[in-house]
C-alpha cells in the first residue's frame, strides 16, 4: 500500500489535469479520477494510522 500522500499527490494531480481539459467528458473522467484516489488516500491514512496505533501500544 502506498503512503497516503502518494495518493492524495495522484488526486490533485487529477484534478490539475481536469482544469486542463476543455471538453466535459475528458474532465469529467479526471473528476472521477480524482475522487477515487481521494477515497484511496483517506482509506490508507485510516490503515496508517491504525498502525501507528497498534505500534505504540506494542512498545
Amino acid at each position: 500500500m502506498k503512503h497516503p500522500e502518494e495518493y492524495a499527490k495522484s488526486a490533485e494531480e487529477s484534478l490539475q489535469q481536469a482544469k486542463e481539459h476543455s471538453t466535459e467528458e475528458i474532465r469529467e473522467a479526471h473528476l472521477t479520477e480524482a475522487a477515487v484516489w481521494a477515497q484511496l488516500a483517506q482509506a490508507a491514512a485510516t490503515v496508517y494510522a491504525a498502525d501507528q496505533q497498534r505500534a505504540s501500544e506494542r512498545a
